[in-house]
Formats: structure tokens, sequence, C-alpha cells
């Protein structure tokens, strides 16, 4: 029984840190995506 709980508190912990992780992960490409966005719009920008 100790165990059990023992591996379900860390599996749980685990758990909490995959998905913070993946979330810092996607603001991070969506912050990346953005920024590449802009640099492809100012490529494009007719200059004068």
């Amino acid at each position: 029984m100790v165990t059990t709980v023992a591996g379900l508190i860390v599996g749980i912990l685990a758990y909490i840190c995959y998905n913070v992780l993946v979330a810092r992960i996607e603001k991070l490409v969506f912050s990346l995506e953005a920024k590449a966005t802009e640099f492809m719009d100012l490529l494009h920008e007719p200059s004068n």
C-alpha cells in the first residue's frame, strides 16, 4: 500500500510538471509564430 501511494504521488507530480512544461512551450511557440508573422509582414511591406 505504501508503494502504491508513493507511486501515485510521484505520478501525479510528474503529470502536473508535464502540464506546466507543455503550457510554457505552447506559450513560447505562440510568441515565436507571432514574431515570425510580424517579420514576414515587414519583409512584404512595400518600400517607398
